[in-house]
C-alpha cells in the first residue's frame, strides 16, 4: 500500500503474529475420529484439523503427488441421485474457492466422492485461527489486529471483484500461519454472482449469529458491505476478548443484530488508538451505504494506522511532488552544493 515505515511495520508485525502462532499450534492437540489412518480417494487421512461450516477438515497425505493437504469432508454420506442442501452448499463452497485465487485465501487442489461421501482438498495452512489467538492469549495488541484484518480485508476484497460476498466471516475462519501470513477460509455460505443462487437457503439469515451485519440478520439480500460490518465485529472482539453483540441465545443474538444501530467513535473503547476506533466505527454503521465502500478502502486504512508516524517522508529529486513525498527545491540544492564547495575550499587550505 505505502513503501517506508508501513512496509516496514507490517513485517515487524508479521514476526510478531507468527511468534504468538507457534506458541498457540504447540499446544493444539486433534480430537480422534473414525476416519483417521483410512484412505479416501487418493487421500491418506492423518488427524482432525478443526470443523468448518460445511463439513469437517482433516489432514491429509496425497499419495500421486506426494504433499499435505487439508481434506474437508461432507459428514453425512448422501445417496445417488440426491443433492440436499448440505451438499449443494459444501459443493459451493469448493467451487468459490477455486474460483478466487489470492494469497491471502485458501486454494482448493481437487473436489471428489467415493461411496457416497464427498470430499475436497485444499491447501494445508500450518497455523491457528484468530479465535484461537484471543482464545490462548487474550486481546491482542492494535497493530497486530490491525495487521490480520487488512490481509484479510484484502482476500474479502478480491472476491468481491468477482462476486463473491463471503457472509461468514468471524475470528474462526481467518487464519495466521506460523510466518505471520493471513488466509480467509470456509466459503461454505458465500453468495456467488454467476452461479445460481441455492433456493433453500434465500430470504433467511445466512451466517453465524454473533458475527451478522443487520441486513443479513433480518434476512435481506447483502452486498460487499456486509462483511466489512462482520470484520468490524471482528476487530472489536480481537482487540476485547469478547464479542460486541451479547445475547443469551442464538435466535436473541439475531433479534438484537438485526436491530443494531450504528455505533460511533465515542462508544468504543478510549484506550484504542483514535484512528482504530474511527475504522471500527465505520465498519459499524447500520446503514450499508455508510460503512466502507470497499474492503480495498479498509485494508489501507488499517494499514495506514500501522504506520508509526502520520506520513511516510522520502526526499525525492524530482519537480513533481507526491503524497507523502518531499521534493528538494533548487535553493536548498544550491545551499547544498555551496557547503559543500566551501568545505572543500577549507581542506586544500590546510593542505597547502
Amino acid at each position: 500500500m505505502r513503501l517506508g515505515s508501513t512496509l516496514l511495520a507490517e513485517h515487524d508485525h508479521a514476526s510478531t503474529v507468527a511468534h504468538l502462532v507457534t506458541q498457540t499450534d504447540r499446544h493444539h492437540r486433534p480430537p480422534p475420529s473414525q476416519w483417521i489412518d483410512k484412505p479416501l480417494g487418493r487421500y491418506d487421512i492423518r488427524s482432525v484439523l478443526g470443523e468448518g461450516a460445511m463439513g469437517y477438515v482433516y489432514e491429509a497425505r496425497d499419495r500421486e503427488l506426494q504433499r499435505e493437504v487439508a481434506l474437508k469432508i461432507l459428514p453425512k454420506r448422501v445417496e445417488s441421485g440426491h443433492e440436499p442442501l448440505g451438499l449443494k452448499l459444501f459443493l459451493q463452497e469448493a467451487r468459490v474457492a477455486a474460483r478466487l485465487q489470492h494469497p491471502n485465501a485458501t486454494t482448493v487442489y481437487d473436489v471428489g466422492h467415493e461411496a457416497g461421501i464427498h470430499y475436497f482438498a485444499m491447501e494445508r495452512v500450518h497455523g491457528v485461527t484468530l479465535a484461537g489467538l484471543v482464545e490462548r492469549h487474550g486481546p491482542l495488541p492494535a497493530r497486530q489486529v490491525g495487521y490480520i484484518i487488512a490481509h484479510a480485508a484484502r482476500a474479502l476484497d478480491a472476491g468481491h471483484a468477482m462476486g463473491i460476498v463471503h457472509r461468514d466471516v468471524k475470528p474462526s475462519n481467518i487464519m495466521i500461519d506460523r510466518a505471520g501470513f493471513v488466509k480467509v477460509t470456509d466459503f461454505g455460505l458465500a453468495d456467488v454472482e454467476g452461479i445460481d443462487r441455492i433456493k433453500e437457503a434465500s430470504g433467511r439469515p445466512v451466517g453465524t449469529p454473533g458475527w451478522l451485519s443487520p441486513e443479513a440478520a433480518r434476512g435481506e439480500p447483502v452486498g460487499p458491505a456486509s462483511d466489512i460490518y462482520a470484520l468490524g465485529l471482528v476487530i472489536h472482539f480481537a482487540l476485547t476478548g469478547k464479542r460486541l453483540v451479547q445475547a443469551e441465545t442464538r435466535s436473541g443474538l439475531v433479534r438484537v443484530q438485526a436491530a443494531a444501530p450504528s455505533i460511533t467513535a465515542s462508544q468504543l473503547p478510549q484506550a484504542w488508538p483514535p484512528r482504530l476506533r474511527e475504522i471500527v466505527a465505520q465498519c459499524l454503521q447500520a446503514n450499508p451505504a455508510d460503512r466502507y465502500k470497499s474492503a480495498k478502502m479498509l485494508a489501507a486504512d488499517l494499514l495506514h494506522s500501522l504506520s508509526p508516524v502520520r506520513e511516510d517522508v522520502t526526499v525525492v529529486l524530482a519537480s513533481d511532488i507526491t503524497d507523502g513525498a518531499v521534493a528538494a527545491s533548487p535553493w536548498r540544492t544550491w545551499i547544498v552544493l555551496g557547503g559543500l564547495a566551501g568545505l572543500t575550499a577549507a581542506i586544500l587550505y590546510w593542505l597547502r
